[in-house]
């Protein structure tokens, strides 16, 4: 087969965030994915993820900030909406929060690096947003910057633009194997051809595991279910008072792990629960959902917001979280393969940062530096345990 400059294992939001920058600056890039683009049951794919400077953490705050400006360039280029602003309510349970000690994590991350952040009492909550119980919130924090991500539609625009600068698009086909030859980069393919390149990024989401069995026990893979509610009414509306963009926020239960959006998606809103899954096999996951997690978000909606408990689910979905032992990003080198680069473990909150970290990608694959200080992203923190 050809032989390119980079290859891309993984046409996902980050593989494709990459193949845009290395295209962008003429390097002959192929972004190659095991299914049709955009996989369906890869990580990045869903109606909506969320975008958010809110963390209690100044690393991600900073790397969103930076990742909203490239979004908004890549709508500009693609001529295509790929975010819907909402607003972002992180909230606190009075009975899991005494105080106010956990937003204060995210408001003080937010106001060191100069972003909007607005403290909240649980009666401000309630007077801006009357869709809550009162009852049940002890504090909020409102982060103005919280949007809808259109996800597929993004990764969909991307891998195109990728392809307009010049990226080769290559899908279904696996690679199963990868070697440094004399300094030349062998994938291996399913079908039993090779590619070669000079550098190699491997952003294989939760298949990373199986390519890449020497790093395996860095990683798991849990399944995670989604579920769109559709308001009572929604149906013949397309709307619902008080949970449509403008009425009502995305929203983030920080002591439940509940997160939600408003409606958004043929007159329904999402809800998921952000706390691992059980581990599976990304290759054996099943579609259908429980009736345990369906009664969580029920009895999650009754307690928080009692007009959604009897909403009618319209759609559910099955995602996958990569995770690392730590929640943080791995971005390194491989420690055996020379010119391999290793973007994985993005542990169910990369999306939002996926032009950002694509820049950072390509940064190291055509510099072998970047300009962002990478080191906690390296894998040399899991030998220090």
């Amino acid at each position: 087969m050809q032989g390119y400059d980079i290859a891309i294992i993984g046409g996902g939001i980050m593989g494709a965030a990459a193949a845009c920058e290395m295209a962008r600056k003429g390097a002959r890039v192929a972004l190659i994915d095991q299914a049709r683009l955009p996989n369906p049951r890869g990580a990045s794919v869903d109606h909506s993820k969320i975008f958010r400077f809110a963390y209690p953490d100044a690393l991600y705050a900073r790397l969103a900030a930076d990742a909203l400006k490239l979004w908004q360039e890549a709508e500009r280029e693609t001529e295509t909406p790929l975010m819907t602003r909402t607003g972002l309510l992180l909230i606190g349970s009075r009975r899991a929060q005494p105080d106010s000690q956990d937003a204060m994590g995210y408001y003080n991350a937010l106001r060191s690096v100069g972003l909007a952040a607005e403290m909240m009492t649980g009666d401000q909550v309630a007077r801006l947003f009357p869709q809550f119980n009162r009852d049940a919130i002890a504090y909020g924090v409102l982060d103005p910057s919280g949007a809808i991500l259109h996800a597929e539609r993004a990764v969909t625009a991307l891998i195109d633009l990728a392809r307009s600068r010049g990226a080769s698009v290559i899908e279904n086909l696996r690679v199963v194997e990868i070697k440094n030859r004399d300094g030349v980069i062998r994938l291996a393919v399913e079908a039993g051809e090779f590619i070669e390149c000079d550098r190699a990024m491997i952003a294989s989401g939760p298949w990373t595991r199986k390519l890449l069995p020497e790093i395996d026990g860095l990683l798991t893979t849990t399944r995670q279910e989604v579920f769109y509610f559709e308001p009572e009414q929604a149906h013949i509306s397309n709307t619902a008072p008080g949970f449509g963009v403008g009425d009502f926020p995305l929203f983030f239960a920080t002591d439940t792990g509940f997160y939600g959006f408003p409606i958004h998606h043929a007159g329904a809103m999402k809800i998921a629960n952000h706390e691992k899954g059980r581990p599976v096999d990304p290759d054996r996951v099943t579609e259908s959902v429980s009736l345990e997690a369906i009664n969580e978000c029920r009895a999650f909606f009754a307690e928080f917001i009692p007009k959604l408990a009897d909403a009618r689910i319209k759609e559910t979905r099955v995602c996958v979280y990569n995770n690392t032992p730590d929640d943080d990003f791995i971005i390194d080198w491989h420690p055996q393969i020379e010119n391999v680069l290793i973007v994985t473990g993005f542990s169910g909150h990369g999306f939002k940062f996926g032009p950002v970290i694509g820049r950072i990608a390509a940064e190291l694959l055509l510099s072998g530096s970047a300009s962002y200080n990478i080191d906690r992203f390296r894998l040399a923190r899991f030998e220090q345990r």
